[in-house]
């Protein structure tokens, strides 16, 4: 009884946030710090990956993340966004804080495939993941939860620590890491 209670409080909350007037967020078109996701009703209340197993196999592929003189090296899932991704490097792009969340965000000039995404996904940390309605790919340093349009891209080799402490405005740059 309790347990459906809470189910039912939690979507009742959802959906009050979402009539309160959430509107679809694209990013911020002026610049500065990307704006949050709209609040949504999903159907996981319990914040489980909804990623399926397929999304997060390791493949052989590697990108490199350089922030000034500090390189990270990302480990990408073997699914279509990965890959796409991959076909754009490289690139140089702007990493900025997520006001209210523990990720960093580097916004893309184009978006990348949804083509065989799942709906959602709820990050492991560390990761490195694409937001398809903000176009841009997140730094994962602390949970964020369950959120539509998200998917998984790989696994990065850094700390909390290190991933925290990358600097808001920061030029990056995404490249195919040598093996």
């Amino acid at each position: 009884m309790v347990k459906r209670a809470r189910s039912t409080a939690v979507a009742v909350f959802a959906f009050a946030v979402f009539l309160t007037g959430c509107t679809s967020q694209s990013g911020n078109p002026g610049g500065g710090s990307p704006q949050a996701p709209p609040a949504t009703i999903s159907g996981n209340a319990q914040g489980v990956s909804a990623a399926s197993d397929n999304s997060r196999s390791l493949s052989d592929r590697k990108i490199a993340i350089r922030v000034g003189e500090k390189a990270f090296t990302v480990r990408l899932y073997d699914n279509p966004t990965a890959t796409g991704l991959v076909a754009r490097l490289p690139i140089t792009v702007t990493a900025n804080d997520y006001a209210g969340y523990d990720e960093k965000v580097v916004r893309l000039p184009n978006p990348l495939s949804m083509a065989g995404a799942p709906d959602g996904d709820e990050p492991e940390i560390p990761e490195v993941g694409y937001y398809q309605p903000g176009q841009w790919i997140a730094l994962y340093y602390g949970p964020v939860g369950y959120w539509p349009g998200k998917v998984p891209l790989g696994r990065i080799d850094a700390s909390v620590d290190e991933l925290r402490a990358i600097p808001d405005g920061a030029s990056v740059t995404l490249e195919i890491a040598e093996n």
